[in-house]
This record gives C-alpha cells, structure tokens and sequence, in this order.
C-alpha cells in the first residue's frame, strides 16, 4: 500500500511514522513535510489541493490522510473523494465545525448540546457594549482559523475590549477575525477528547492532557500547544461515557439527521468540565476536525492496532468491528520552541509572538533511540545543516512506565538539543 499524508508539523510527523511502521505500508508520502519527515518518508512539494490530488492521481496512492485543517476546509476531501481516490478527513460541509467558532456554537446549542454562555459579533462596537455588560470575565475568539491562537483570555472589561480591537480591528488573525465569539470564561477542567468516526459509529482513542499557555505554570499567551502526556490523570470510564451521551454522539447524530452531514475521520473536542462525580458536565469550548498537536504526538505511539486497519473501517463504515488496542506505558512529549533572540533591529520575543528563523540546530542526533523526535518546523540548508523554519521546532516523545519516569527522560534528552533561543516548558508532567 502506498499512503500520502497531508501536513508539515510534529502531528503530520507522527501520523507518517505511524503509518511507516505498518507491514501493509510500502512506501509513506508527504506533502509537504520537513527536514524530520524526510528522514521516515518520501517529501513531496505539493503545496495546493490541486497538486495534492494531482499527484495522488499519478502516484496511484492507496489511502490519504489529512493532518492540518486548512486542507479539510478548503474542501481536499470533496475533491479526492470526486476522484475516486479514498481519504481520511471530514468534509468541506463538515469542516466549519472548526473553521467557524461562532457557526458551531449555534449549532451546539441548537443540538442541545452544552456550551458556555455566549454571543456572535460582526461590530467591534456592539462586542464591546455587550463586553461592558456581561459583568463577568470572558474569553474572545476569532471566528475563522488561526493556528489555534485565536482564543483571547480576559479577566477584565479591559481586556476584553483590548482583545476585540486587537481581533477585529488590527487584524492579528487575519479575516479570521471577522467575526468574533465571546463567551462566558467557565472554571473547572479542562480537557482534549478524540474520537474515530465513521459517521454513525464513534470509538474515544485514549486521551492526553495538553499545555496550552507558553510559560510555565500556566502563565503567558495561548499557544498551539507546548507539550502534552498520555494516558490522562483523571478520565475514567464514567466520564468518558457522559461525554460520548452528552457531546460526541448527538453532535455526529445531529449533523447527519439535520444536514445531511457523514462525519468521517477524526473527532477532536477542546472541553471545559464543571461540577463533580456525577454532576459533571462537559461543555465545549471548541470543535476541530482532525488530530491536535502535540496531543497526536503522544497518542499516536500507544495504538497498537494498524493505523490502517482503522482508516479502511472508517472509510467502509465498519468501525463498530474494531477495537483499538492501546500501550499502558506513558508519552510525554517536549516541544522546543523558537524563543527570545536578538535580531538586527532589536529583540523578538519568541514564540507565540515574533520568532527568529534560520538558526542551526545541533545535537538531535544524540537523543537516545528510546524516545521519538518529531519535526514541526525545520529544513536543510544549502550545505545540509539542520535549521529552524518555525516558532514550534521539533519535540521529544519519551515512554516510561511512570509518568515521573517519562518526564525524567524527555528532560534529560531535550538537554541534549541546542539552536539559539531555545525554549521548552520544564514542567510538562509536573502533577
């Protein structure tokens, strides 16, 4: 079999090595890729849905599966699937779950579905009358995409108005920012639940808990995630059974009813849980339409089922007669980062704000076989030297049988790494 993989970050990275180390898998592709993946996989410079189907058609690929979002919503699975050509991922339709924040909070509420108190803006004016309202704090989000930093979070009417001119009217996301969702800030837990579906039936993977702010302790600005571990501390069978009743199953049932929608692919759903025991209750904070990253990067090793015996029941509707099957042993992931370095005309701040690039990366040969090292934002230069294209680097991927144990080993590993500006959280796993 002959498989092509949409991406170019740490998730595209493992879900290519996933599908390497699979004895039905002749060869892996990748479109685009990095300096990592070129390494497991054949790189191929496709860079639009046109030339990703080009030479999918031409290379007689078997099976693609899309990593990033961008991809599903400009409708790549509409158009391979007008081929003929058989590929994992939602649908352009399905797509707006997470290429529209304010559309599907509408359309969980709708569902019945629970979400925080929110409302939709189009006018920077009336979003900050209804900021100067609400009494309470709130979280501000740009409608569209924005690389998973698009949620600002306000503890004053200060910040949040601050929020809606820096999104609306300076534009940092882009014509993301559009619109605006603004919703109530809820307290209570939170946590990233993934699901296979093939439309009608959903199987939960294992879950992983993520790290989304750029310093330690949870302090700084939201990022696209700066590490993450598996299994989770505290999602037992009772709460993944409430989530699957109260969420997964009436969003998938409800779009399929009410739209016409088949969701095949992955189901990924940011949650906040409020309340106890049997009181819990899941509200979603957001939907995205594929694996997240960096929590595929610790998923992704403990599948011990074929990747691909789960894509051809997701493809032939079939998933009610798999059980995946999942390694105990603990992943932490680190992810090094593009931090605080000085340019010619003063200091970047790093990662998420302005990152330098094109810095040699030293010493990734010296991690040690038993952990994984996936590539988010590297290349060669002309003489070979690995170099930084990215605010997200690289990250290191360890296996213990303890948590303390996999988070002892990714740290003294990530040591062993060096570019200028190197930055990583080092408490990742300090629970």
């Amino acid at each position: 079999m002959r498989v092509l993989v949409i991406g170019s970050g740490g998730r595209d990275h493992a879900i290519a090595w996933k599908f390497a180390q699979s004895p039905r898998v002749k060869q892996v592709f990748v479109a685009h890729g990095n300096a990592g993946i070129a390494g497991i996989a054949t790189c191929v410079n496709a860079k639009t849905i046109e030339e990703m189907a080009d030479f999918a058609e031409k290379e007689r690929i078997d099976l693609t599966f899309v990593g990033p979002e961008k991809p599903l919503s400009e409708g790549i699975v509409d158009l391979f699937e007008s081929r003929g050509m058989k590929i994992i991922g939602p649908c352009r339709k399905a797509s707006r779950l997470e290429s529209s924040k304010c559309d599907t909070k509408v359309l969980l509420e709708q569902l019945g579905i629970p979400v925080p108190e929110f409302a939709v803006f189009a006018d920077a004016n009336e979003a900050r009358g209804h900021v100067r309202k609400t009494g309470y704090p709130v979280v501000v989000k740009a409608d569209g995409l924005a690389a998973g930093k698009g949620a600002l979070v306000c503890d004053t009417v200060e910040d949040a108005e601050e929020a809606i001119r820096l999104i609306m009217e300076e534009r940092i996301f882009g014509d993301a920012g559009a619109r605006v969702d603004i919703e109530r800030r809820l307290y209570g837990r939170e946590l990233s639940f993934f699901c296979f579906t093939d439309g009608y039936t959903l199987l939960p993977m294992v879950a992983a808990q993520d790290y989304k702010r750029a310093r330690d302790n949870d302090e700084g600005k939201n990022t696209g995630g700066m590490g993450a571990y598996s299994p989770h501390p505290w999602l037992d069978e009772h709460l993944v059974e409430t989530i699957m009743s109260r969420v997964a199953e009436p969003l998938i049932k409800g779009i399929r009813e009410r739209h016409g929608i088949v969701y095949r692919g992955i189901l990924y759903l940011g949650l906040m849980l409020t309340g106890e025991g049997k009181n819990v209750t899941p509200h979603v904070l957001e939907i995205n339409i594929r694996l997240g990253d960096p929590e595929a990067q610790v998923i992704l090793p403990r599948l011990e089922t074929d990747l691909v015996d789960v894509c051809e029941a997701i493809l032939e509707g079939r998933l009610d007669r798999i059980k995946p099957v999942w390694d105990d042993h603990y992943r932490l992931c680190l992810i090094a980062t593009s931090g605080r370095t000085k340019g010619k005309k003063g200091w970047y701040k790093g990662y998420p704000d302005r990152y330098k690039i094109g810095l040699p990366i030293h010493g990734v040969e010296d991690v040690a076989p038993g952990c994984l090292v996936f590539h988010s934002g590297t290349e060669r230069d002309g003489s070979g030297q690995l170099i930084t294209t990215g605010g997200r680097v690289l990250c290191i991927i360890s296996k213990g049988k303890t948590l303390s144990e996999a988070r002892e080993i990714a740290l003294n590993e990530m040591r062993k790494v060096s570019f200028e500006g190197l930055y990583y959280r080092s408490d990742i796993g300090r629970e």
